[in-house]
């Protein structure tokens, strides 16, 4: 009986470390060191083979800038070259083939507008640099329009200019939303002449706000069951679809970053505090970090949120959707974009840094030995066995 005993300890301890718990985690895949700062990361279908890739835009200091698009294990599928660093970037079908392409601006205050084979197809010259590109369908036509933002607001079709609007001042939001529910898109725009601007789809000027200070950024959002602006600035203030002010925060600093998550609202100051709110804007949760934060991104995972934040401090985060902190990874200088998406149900997470890499991880949920049961139950035979050797 004692060896029997003796035996089944043994065999506890080896087969119930084979239970299994879930447990999530993150890996390294690779990182491209890109010549210069990352300045955006987007992901889309460029290849047809139904798996995103990632398109990058960098560059620094005055030497060439790039669109390269990766895919997921990291080869070069193509890349662009600009002769100035890229800092505006968004990605669509601009042609009418149904194939996504790229639209681009560089610190030379030019527009480039790329193929789906990374071919430039054709540069406009700006009056200025241009810090916002959104690729949209605003009229409600099929078709996709290129709007960009300097201190111009600029509509392109067919890569043609069609419409413009000088704001006097450098944009430095840029967002298209349905605020009248016309089925069109109104251009929404904030930037450092303290305005916000809101156009109709044709650029006609509907109404302009003015706050009293720089507008870092307009989040279209649902405000007490009405279409609103929340506005980023020293502190915030929300707007109706009419431009009036509804509600009024003042704070002693500036909200540089903004995120509408599809259920809360992320807003980061300009000392790495990042507020949560819901859309009643009652406070949520805070979370710290040591420096500005600079993106904020988000995706779900079942019901949960999962955010993603790009800090000034160095490191990149993952936080659980109540403010959670996960976990997070260290550049070698400050996050400037982050990035995901799914590829069959695998998450993959991507973030640049001004340390010139792009870096890419891999995300997913996993069994891992878990030993709480299998040590409880060898305990107890243990007990058991010391119990019989004893009488």
């Amino acid at each position: 009986m004692k060896k029997i005993l003796l035996a089944l300890v043994v065999i506890s301890g080896l087969l119930f470390q084979g239970i299994y718990a879930e447990e999530e985690y993150i890996n390294a895949l690779w990182a491209h060191n890109m010549g210069g700062n990352v300045w955006e990361i987007l992901h889309g279908d460029f290849t047809g083979d139904g798996i995103p890739e990632i398109i990058v835009a960098s560059g620094c200091c005055g030497n060439p800038g790039y669109v390269t698009v990766f895919d997921v294990s990291g080869k070069i599928v193509w890349q662009a070259k600009m002769p100035y660093e890229v800092r505006a970037l968004d990605i669509g079908d601009i042609d009418g083939d149904g194939k996504l392409d790229a639209v681009c601006a560089a610190t030379d205050s030019k527009i480039y507008f790329i193929s789906n084979k990374g071919e430039i197809l054709k540069v406009f010259s700006d009056t200025g640099d241009v810090l916002k590109i959104k690729i949209a369908d605003i009229d409600g036509d099929g078709k996709n329009e290129v709007i960009t933002g300097s201190s111009h607001i600029r509509i392109f079709k067919n890569m043609e200019e069609v419409k413009s609007y000088s704001t006097s001042n450098r944009i430095m939001d840029l967002n298209t939303y349905d605020l009248n529910g016309d089925k069109k898109l109104e251009i929404i725009t904030g930037g450092l002449g303290n305005y916000v601007y809101v156009f109709d789809s044709e650029l006609n000027l509907l109404w302009k706000n003015q706050s009293n200070s720089v507008v870092w950024g307009t989040i279209p959002f649902n405000y007490l069951g009405n279409t609103s602006i929340l506005v980023l600035t020293k502190g915030y203030y929300v707007l109706d679809k009419d431009g009036n002010k509804v509600y009024q925060k003042n704070m002693d600093e500036y909200f540089i970053a903004g995120h509408d998550t599809g259920n809360m609202i992320l807003l980061a100051d300009g000392k790495g505090n990042v507020n949560s709110y819901d859309y009643s804007l009652n406070s949520l949760w805070n979370y710290k970090v040591e420096r500005e934060v600079k993106d904020i991104s988000s995706y779900r995972e079942g019901n949960d949120v999962l955010i993603l934040l790009g800090s000034m401090d160095e490191n990149f985060y993952m936080l659980k959707g109540n403010g959670e902190f996960i976990g997070s990874a260290t550049a070698g200088s400050y996050v400037s974009a982050v990035d995901s998406f799914n590829v069959k149900n695998k998450r993959y997470v991507v973030f640049g840094s001004f340390d010139d890499n792009v870096y890419t991880y891999y995300r997913e949920t996993k069994n891992v030995p878990f030993y709480g049961v299998g040590t409880a139950l060898a305990a107890l035979l243990f007990y058991l066995y010391k119990r019989f050797s004893n009488s």
